[in-house]
């Protein structure tokens, strides 16, 4: 695919193509990711300790150059984001709700991301699940081509550990919640490994039908190789500029984390030039 075709491409379906996923690759749409993300959990009630003066739900992690952040929309209204982080010297946001089996695949020298601020806004008829997996989709791919990780984490909402467990078939979800110290909310802890994922949906979905095969769904999309050349082209790292308008302007993120955590992430910026 050339540099023309992959301006062409756009990640859009629905039966009138109403909704497009787009990388937030720019200030503007990362702020609106955000936005979106703490608008959804004040309806939701969570006692949210981020974002109250701002009103963007923004956290040390979303400023690595190396997250990337998928915003959704339907005919021009912010609809769906979820947000992929990388493990780094930062580590990751579930190390501080569920540290220990974290330590234990890093141990053993597994190269970990985790799927955060996963949010779908309703419709005039409810949450509309096609938008979730399509933004679960997206996360799958970069996790595995563009970050080149053998694991994803999450602390998820445990009302949806369930989901997670019964039809993601993510290796283990913890039945014992614990509390979020960021949103007040109780989560357990999910691990997928993403070098047995494919066998396991084979397994467990090939002979599914229509929707039901989230083998086809994850594995045999034949957009692919498209999807997987406008992610290349469409991710930008955040600029260092855009660190200091989030971490410093917008909110206090980088005051509270310290000189440390500062040069740390002035030094990955570096790295991503």
């Amino acid at each position: 695919m050339n540099d023309n075709s992959m301006r062409l491409f756009e990640y859009r379906f629905g039966p009138s193509r109403e909704w497009r996923i787009l990388v937030a690759a720019t200030r503007e749409l990362r702020e609106k990711a955000f936005r979106l993300v703490y608008d959804a959990y004040v309806r939701e009630g969570y006692e949210l300790r981020l974002g109250r003066e701002s009103g963007l739900w923004c956290t040390i992690h979303h400023l690595h150059p190396e997250t990337v952040i998928f915003l959704a929309e339907k005919e021009g209204r912010q609809a769906g984001s979820v947000a992929l982080i990388p493990d780094t010297r930062l580590g990751l946001p579930t190390d501080h709700i569920f540290p220990e089996p974290l330590a234990d695949l890093r141990e053993t020298g597994r190269r970990l991301c985790e799927v955060s601020s996963l949010v779908v806004t309703e419709e005039s008829w409810g949450i509309p699940p096609e938008l979730a997996m399509h933004l679960y989709r997206l996360a799958h791919l970069a996790s595995l081509h563009l970050l080149k990780r053998t694991d994803i984490v999450a602390s998820v909402m445990a009302h949806h550990s369930d989901f997670y467990a019964r039809i993601l078939l993510f290796d283990e979800v913890s039945r014992a919640p614990r509390l979020s110290p960021k949103t007040g909310q109780q989560v357990c802890y999910a691990h997928l490994n993403l070098e047995t994922m494919k066998e396991r949906y084979k397994e467990r979905y090939a002979r599914a039908r229509g929707r039901r095969n989230l083998y086809r769904w994850f594995f045999q999309n034949e957009d692919e190789p498209a999807i997987l050349e406008w992610l290349r082209h469409s991710r930008v790292p955040m600029s260092r500029e855009e660190l200091y308008y989030f971490g410093t302007e917008k909110t206090n993120i980088l005051a509270s984390a310290g000189h440390d955590v500062i040069a740390v992430l002035e030094e990955d910026y570096r790295k991503a030039g």
